[in-house]
């Protein structure tokens, strides 16, 4: 096909997801590689609209691109190009613009400029119709040095034409790329004179890509309509990238020079400038590597407060101000920072210095938010100095027009309002002006109407008031605010900021004016500035801060306590001067008061050098004694904490003070808060290399978790901190990362799991192990962290009673979740509409794929609920059942409740939704596993009182026996706890929910749980129950049980109450007085586990623990008794052989419940079978043939699940060392072939073979050879050769039982095949040979039939089928007397089919049961031997009885059809005839079958038909026996009905009912030997075609021949190698071709007739369907 005619299929192909498109995946890369020019461009044609109409040719954009770089961006011919350029933009807009961008850039490193050319033309081309945000423009920045550096002109403009377009997109961003690029001066030149050409020139796209495409046209057209036009053009513009996106980090750390702390502290300030010079320049990249800048800040920090270099000072504000910059996120110590900077800007004249600390201060409040700084600046504001109170005004005024409107909340507002009020009316000119300046920038900010009920006192002073509008209109806000979307209303965010704003105003503290700070030493710190959160705030730790001293100011503090010559010691280079020192300072302040003592001060002056560093181990644990008596006993901040924490941590390495310092860091985390400090303690761990600190962290943390509690704790940080532990090389780090993990399980639960699902298997293993120590345990309750009262001397002084008692934290809430909105795209969601169910489906796996990355995700779905729920009731099955699921998956990664939400519209919507199942599902499902308990475990109080609603008012109404006993008796320490919580609504609706569960449980059972109780509470909880306790309804009468039935209970039941004493015995609420067993439909889908491996699979060598467990659930899921379970898997045997009682009572009665559980009951026989009591083990045996006798009378057949389950275990008894066991099993055996196919039971008999036990293998071999003789060869699977190689192996073996019991299999085979089993055998030693040709001419002198071995009592038998009798060997007497009833002509008959018989299959025959030998009696009554032998000696002679023979001659003279009166036929009926004379009278009487037998011989074709199908559904049943005393009758109505054929048309009716027949019996998968039947009657009819061939309708037969051929494939008609196809066309074909004489149809009908019959049967056999046609 040429590219031209492929080019017009693409283009007139409607389904862009034709199956047409697929067929040229693999070749539309060729099609651009043509070596031909023109087949070139024509290839090129065709890819175009390929791409342009395939959904899917996305798949070819690699492939495809490559070969264009190659050979066609630089083609001469210059349509070629063009085309060229137009697939690469097509690629872009079906949205495979990363690959092909790739493609480009590989393209531009090729040595051909011309290529290099095309692909720089095509980046331009695709950037300028694209737009930045589909072309990224950072890949071509690093290609700009190379493309200017080439030699070749047209290289070096095409990338200036680049360059251009990318600045028209990027704008100035783009300038400190150019100069990292190195250009030349010339060409930058040119590049800044084409910048000024095109400057601020608007850009927007003008192509869009596939899924932008229909949103654009919506908007063109809303365009049209709408004003706002304009609005949405801005929309559409790219918006200002910053220098900092495009930048690749630059680590400057390692940079640094080695000294560069020590010379920054140098006493000469040239040393100190040339250093700060380096770092100024090592920060001039625009981005920072992310690394521990907290040493650098420091020391700079220190540089801009204490040295007196005015130049010094100036470079480290620049240098903080690029450090800022750089990292573009919070910077160690910022509020210091800027704290130092106020301070320091007015301490300074030199302009360039205030310039510099400016930047700074700019810079660094870039990187944080206003309210982290609030407190910085309202304290600022009230210096006493009012040049610190002007610049901070106007640093505000420069912050607020970078700020964000939605940041500035009412509770900011109203801090800074209230601070810069204060100011405006201050004496100071400059501070007036410039707090106008402030207040008029946050006016322009949030708008007049947001700020004017805060300017209340202002607004009576016109003056100032016009100042601050003055200024107002003045202000520039540099920061863009969000757009808001039209189709959202404009009120929607202000009602979310109200709603969030208004606890915060009700939190705020009463008093806003700021303490002074107080210049005695007993204040001892600086002023305490705390953050009463309320309700947001957590009531275990209110955090308190305060401003950090400098240097001096520590010392001015320290002086004045203490003397100078502790101060002096404490630095000393002599240890002991120095613990001198340390001593006398903690004597010293447990002298003073604990609230005046200057904590933050007595810290850092201990931890002046060497501080906390110290060497000496004793003056090291002095201070850490300190530091844990501050945090223990006086006012210890969070600021305090932080000038420590780092150092303390450190120690954890120390052998020595390890302990204390864990000590000391539990006293300070319980004196702040505990998640504060253990995330710096992490921190600072995991920043550092030493492995012991890093180990003793995580032990810490493992420890101090349960002291405090989860509440506080950063459970992210938690986890990303482990996983860096678990990747460490050092064991001990790992092992104390899995014991805090194991610590976490068990607050967090079975959520963790899933942050760890990625680590290798055995880590996993690991840390299963250890959280399955604590699984079913209980957090312990918090000892560390509560809030101390108000008489205590700490800063935490409780206001109101109600938060004296901490709140239950929702574990879920501190799980951290992912925002998935922005995955579910438009065209995802328009994927889950596509008429396609393929499509359907595959965007449910998108979006099941993005949950389960996300693991834990928001509530925040978007469009994604309205959509799915379409997908639930979608037309494809497995499209809803992968909507399902990902409900599922929703479910599970949200797990928020939904039921206890804050808003009460979100709380009723749950209700409805779960009211509406339990109408349609019932309330079962809400109680399994332990849902409604864990809900009501961590749910939050506004979900319990919904929960314990719900409850009250379905219970009652719930059947008795439907909910699982143990799901309610879960949920009982749930209801206790909340009868007495502190919501009322929460205990008013559990003590409605009383009584529902009273109803299921009972009163006894219910106070019997109030003894765990303290007695307070129990006192409490006994008085509810007995308020409800009146309202039960009366009880059922229980079913009334015959006494003898009632005393054989209690009999059986005798030795196990004789052993436990009366107190024990279990009251009325405790029985279960269900039924033992209960019908269902569970054992399928059993099955389908097991297959699909979602279960453990029942194969064990010993029974393991998992094995009973699984065996146990599925119990439970089944609705097994639970007396009947607890005596099952008691461990005591007595209680096994009392559940095998109690089974056995009940198998008569409740046979269906049996056969519905019967899995179940042989799996838990199996694990009897491994116990050592023969007690068990015999009432097994005998429980288990009653069981198989009564699903043979049910006429069960047994399932593959239950026999793999069941029977391997089985034969393992069958070498038992007790004869009575051994015994049971080979009877069990036997009953098991009548309903379980023996071929199969034969291979678990076999594998019995390869047991070490020699007992067991001679059974087995005994068992073999018993099947071989009753059943014929055929069931040795999987071939009687391969069998018999096993069974000969054992001839060798050293036992002389087993030897004897294989060679007794080999002789029975022999006794079938014959001299054949020679060869099956295969090749055996010739001793081996020997003694099996001993044995076989031993066993050929004794009787070929042994007498039948009689039946166990228990057994009943079944009358052996006469085929079997036929068919089997060792059966000569039967063969013998049904050889002489053949009349000759069936002998006849019998010679002709020699040839079909042999390629007929070997015949499975129907099973017969082997009896067993009965039990010799001993003593007085045993029988005589010698009398029974002459017994067994005696033969009775038979006289033959003349059979009468019927004359069915008459039956030939008009009966047209030869097949009727064919030999065969005669000789069924004279055997038919013979038994009816012999046949008795009938004594029973049965209407139906009477009249069925006559109805047969109707002339009616339909009422026969309905009579014949009816009598083949009576026959197999009990009733078809009575068959045989109505044969006469049904002779005599078969020879009315044959004399009715032969006035029917026999050439259609009798060939085409042959075939149809063959054509039912291979569909329905009928028995081999039926199937021989009608094959052997077809190609009997076939053979004497001749006598009838004028007048046969060839078009019928054939017609219905062909019908049987296409339905049936080819290979479902071979048996054993032969094609019954094959031979049934060779005889028709023969016989019709060759047998028409008419002499009308000449040579060319017949030829033409045997093509086409040629043609059909090849068409079968290849698999082809035959036309019309031909």
């Amino acid at each position: 096909m040429e590219y031209e005619e492929v080019t017009k299929l693409f283009r007139q192909i409607d389904d862009e997801k034709s199956p047409e498109f697929s067929k040229y995946l693999g070749l539309v890369k060729k099609f651009v590689v043509d070596s031909n020019a023109m087949g070139q461009e024509k290839g090129l044609e065709a890819t175009l609209a390929y791409i342009e109409n395939y959904a899917l040719a996305g798949k070819t954009v690699s492939e495809v691109m490559s070969g264009v770089v190659a050979k066609c961006v630089a083609a001469p011919k210059a349509r070629t190009r063009e085309l060229a350029l137009q697939v690469t933009l097509m690629y872009i807009e079906i949205e495979k613009y990363e690959a092909v961008q790739e493609e480009l850039i590989k393209g531009m490193e090729q040595k051909n400029p011309k290529i290099v050319t095309a692909c720089i033309n095509a980046c331009t081309t695709a950037l300028r119709e694209f737009g930045s945000k589909i072309i990224s423009i950072k890949p071509l920045l690093k290609k700009i040095s190379v493309l200017f550096a080439d030699r070749d002109k047209g290289v070096r403009d095409e990338a200036r034409h680049m360059v251009v377009e990318m600045y028209r997109w990027i704008g100035a961003a783009l300038r400190p790329q150019l100069q990292a690029a190195n250009l030349q001066p010339v060409q930058i030149t040119e590049l800044e004179a084409e910048f000024a050409k095109i400057e601020g020139q608007k850009t927007t796209p003008i192509r869009y890509i596939r899924s932008q495409q229909e949103k654009q046209a919506k908007i063109a057209a809303e365009t049209v309509e709408d004003e706002g036009a304009e609005d949405e053009e801005i929309d559409d513009a790219p918006q200002d990238i910053d220098a900092y996106e495009l930048a690749d980090p630059v680590d400057i750390l390692s940079k640094l020079p080695k000294d560069f702390y020590d010379k920054i502290e140098a006493k000469k300030w040239q040393d100190r400038k040339d250093v700060l010079e380096i770092l100024e320049n090592l920060l001039k990249t625009p981005k920072l590597e992310n690394g521990d800048y907290g040493e650098v800040v420091r020391a700079l920090k220190k540089v801009v407060q204490k040295d007196s270099n005015v130049i010094c000072v100036a470079s480290a504000g620049r240098s903080i101000a690029s450090l800022a910059a750089g990292l573009k996120k919070e910077i160690p110590n910022v509020r210091s920072l800027l704290c130092i900077c106020f301070i320091g800007e007015v301490q300074r004249k030199k302009q360039n210095v205030v310039i510099a600390l400016r930047d700074a201060i700019d810079a660094v409040y870039a990187t944080t938010t206003f309210e982290a700084i609030l407190e910085d600046v309202v304290e600022a504001l009230n210096n006493k100095n009012p040049s610190v109170k002007t610049e901070t005004s106007l640093f505000l005024a420069r912050a607020f027009t970078k700020t964000v409107p939605t940041a500035m909340n009412k509770k900011l507002l109203k801090a800074i309002t209230a601070a810069l009020t204060k100011t405006i009316n201050e004496p100071d000119p400059s501070v007036r002006e410039s707090s106008a300046e402030a207040i008029g920038t946050l006016m322009k900010l949030v708008g007049e109407k947001a700020i004017g009920p805060f300017l209340v006192e202002l607004e009576k002073d016109n003056l100032k008031m016009s100042k601050i509008k003055e200024n107002c209109e003045k202000a520039v806000i540099s920061v863009k605010a969000p757009g808001v979307k039209k189709e959202r209303p404009t009120t929607a965010p202000a009602k979310v900021a109200d709603t969030k704003s208004a606890p915060a105003m009700k939190a705020a503290p009463r008093k806003t004016t700021a303490v002074k700070k107080k210049s005695e030493i007993s204040s001892g710190s600086a002023t305490v500035v705390r953050s009463k959160g309320g309700k947001m705030a957590t009531k275990s730790s209110i955090s308190n801060i305060e401003k950090e001293l400098s240097d001096e100011e520590v010392d001015e503090i320290i002086s004045g306590m203490l003397d100078a010559s502790i101060i002096g010691d404490i630095a000393s280079a002599n240890w002991k001067s120095r613990l001198s020192a340390t001593e006398q300072i903690m004597t010293e302040i447990q002298t003073l008061d604990s609230k005046s003592v200057p904590t933050q001060a007595l810290v850092k002056f201990l931890a002046k050098k060497p501080g906390l560093k110290d060497t000496n181990f004793q003056v090291l644990k002095a201070k850490l004694d300190i530091v844990k008596y501050l945090a223990e006993n006086c006012t210890f901040s969070i600021t305090t904490a932080n000038c420590c924490v780092i150092e303390i941590s450190e120690k954890f390495s120390d052998i020595k003070n390890g302990a204390a310092a864990a000590e000391t860091l539990t006293a300070i985390a319980e004196a702040t808060t505990f998640g504060q400090i253990s995330a710096s303690v992490m921190d600072f761990a995991f920043t550092q290399k030493s492995p012991k600190v890093q180990q003793e962290t995580l032990v810490w943390l493992s420890t101090a978790m349960k002291e405090f509690g989860f509440a506080n704790l950063n459970a992210k940080l938690l986890i990303d901190n482990c996983k860096k532990a678990l990747a460490s090389i050092n064991p001990g780090v790992r092992q104390a990362a899995i014991t805090l993990l194991g610590t976490m399980y068990l607050y967090m639960g079975a959520s963790l799991n899933v942050f760890f699902e990625n680590e290798k298997p055995a880590l996993r293993d690991q840390i299963n192990a250890e959280c399955d120590k604590y699984e079913g345990e209980k957090p312990p309750p918090p000892i560390r962290g509560v809030i101390k009262s108000a008489s205590s001397n700490s800063l935490d002084t409780v206001e109101d009673d109600s938060a004296a008692e901490p709140e239950a934290v929702n574990i879920q809430d501190l799980i951290p979740r992912v925002d998935i909105s922005s995955q579910i795209t438009e065209a995802l969601l328009t994927e889950l509409t596509d008429k396609n169910w393929k499509v359907r489906n595959e965007a449910l796996g998108k979006i099941n794929t993005v949950i389960q990355e996300a693991k834990f995700i928001k509530s925040n779905l978007g469009d994604l609920p309205q959509a799915l729920a379409v997908r639930l009731t979608d037309s494809n099955v497995k499209t809803a059942q992968s909507a399902l699921n990902v409900c599922e998956a929703i479910t599970k990664a949200m797990g928020a409740p939904w039921l206890g939400d804050s808003k009460s519209t979100v709380r009723a919507a749950s209700m409805n939704t779960i009211n509406a199942f339990a109408e349609q599902c019932g309330c079962r499902e809400f109680f399994e596993n332990e849902m409604i308990a864990d809900a009501l475990k961590s749910g939050s109080p506004a979900l319990r009182i919904e929960l314990w609603n719900w409850l009250a008012e379905k219970i009652p109404k719930v059947p008795p026996k439907t909910i699982p006993r143990e799901e309610l008796v879960g949920c009982v320490p749930h209801l206790y706890s909340n009868l007495e919580d502190r919501n009322a609504d929460v205990r008013k609706n559990a003590q409605e929910a009383i009584l529902g569960i009273m109803i299921h449980l009972g009163y006894e059972s219910m106070v019997k749980q109030t003894e765990k109780l303290k007695p307070g509470s129990k006192t409490v909880i006994m008085a509810a129950l007995e308020k409800v306790r009146p309202n039960l309804p009366a009880k059922p009468l229980p079913k009334k049980q015959s006494p003898p039935e009632r005393e054989e209970k209690q009999l059986r039941g005798q030795l196990a109450s004789k052993s436990a004493p009366p107190s024990s015995r279990k009251k009325d609420d405790d029985v279960d007085t269900s039924p033992l067993l209960v019908i269902n439909n569970l054992k399928h889908q059993r099955t389908i586990d097991e297959s699909k491996l979602k279960v453990l699979k029942w194969n064990f060598t010993q029974p393991r623990e998992e094995f009973v467990d699984l065996l146990k659930d599925q119990m439970t899921t089944a609705n097994v008794n639970k007396t009947l379970m607890s005596n099952m898997f008691h461990s005591d045997f007595r209680y096994h052989i009392k559940a095998i009682e109690s089974l056995n009572e009940d198998l008569a009665d409740n046979g269906q419940a049996l056969i519905s559980n019967l899995d179940l009951i042989l799996k838990w026989l199996t694990l009897r079978f491994f116990d050592t009591n023969p007690s068990v083990l015999l009432k097994g045996l005998e429980y288990l043939h009653s069981v198989f006798n009564m699903l043979i009378e049910t006429e069960y057949h047994m399932l593959e699940n239950e026999a793999s389950s069941f029977m391997p275990y089985l034969v393992q008894k069958i070498g038992d060392p007790k004869d009575s066991v051994r015994n049971g099993v080979k009877a069990l055996l036997n009953l098991i072939s009548r309903v379980y196919p023996v071929s199969k039971l034969f291979t678990y008999v076999m594998e019995g073979v390869k047991s070490k036990n020699a007992r067991q293998r001679a059974e087995c071999l005994e068992v073999m050879g018993s099947i071989i003789e009753d059943f014929g060869i055929t069931v040795c699977m999987p071939s009687p050769a391969a069998c018999l190689k096993e069974v000969a192996k054992q001839i060798s073996d050293r036992d002389n039982s087993v030897r004897n019991a294989a060679l007794n299999c080999v002789v029975q085979a022999y006794n079938i095949v014959g001299e054949k089993v020679y060869k099956m055998v295969g090749n055996i030693s010739d001793k081996d040979m020997s003694l099996l040709e001993e044995r076989i001419k031993r066993s050929s002198r004794k009787t070929i039939s042994k007498p039948k071995q009689e039946f166990n009592a228990t057994i009943t038998t079944m009358p052996i089928s006469p085929q079997k009798e036929n068919s089997s060997p060792n059966r000569s007497n039967h063969s013998n007397h049904s050889s002489h009833n053949h009349s000759d002509h069936s002998e006849q008959m019998q010679e002709d089919e020699i040839e079909e018989e042999e390629s007929l299959p070997p015949v499975t025959l129907p099973p017969q049961i082997i009896q067993e030998p009965p039990k010799e009696i001993e003593g007085p009554f045993k029988l005589d031997p010698e009398f029974m032998r002459e017994l067994d000696s005696f033969k009775p002679h038979y006289s033959k009885p003349k059979l009468l023979e019927f004359d069915l001659d008459f039956l030939k003279d008009d009966v047209k059809i030869p097949s009727i009166s064919d030999a065969k036929s005669n000789e069924a009926m004279s055997r038919m005839s013979i038994n009816v004379h012999n046949m008795p009278v009938p004594k029973v009487q049965d209407p139906t079958l009477e009249r069925l037998i006559k109805q047969m011989g109707s002339t009616n074709f339909t009422a026969t038909l309905v009579a014949i199908a009816q009598l083949h559904e009576i026959i197999p049943q009990p009733r078809g026996n009575l068959m045989a005393e109505y044969e006469n009758d049904f002779m005599n109505s078969i020879i009315i009905q044959l004399k009715f054929l032969q006035t029917q048309d026999p050439t259609v009716d009798g060939t085409v009912a042959l075939v149809k027949l063959m054509n039912e019996c291979i569909t329905n998968d009928s028995s081999t030997r039926h199937v021989d039947l009608v094959m052997k009657c077809l190609w009997r009819v076939i053979k004497l075609m001749p006598n009838w061939v004028d007048e046969i309708d060839y078009d019928s037969v054939l017609l219905e021949v062909h019908h049987f051929l296409k339905k049936i494939p080819f290979i479902m008609v071979e048996v054993k190698g032969k094609k019954v196809g094959d031979r049934a066309q060779d005889n028709f074909d023969y016989t019709s071709l060759s047998s028409d004489r008419d002499p009308t149809k000449g040579p060319e009908y017949w030829k033409q007739r045997l093509d086409m019959w040629n043609v059909m049967f090849e068409n079968v056999k290849t698999g082809k369907k035959t036309t019309a046609t031909e």
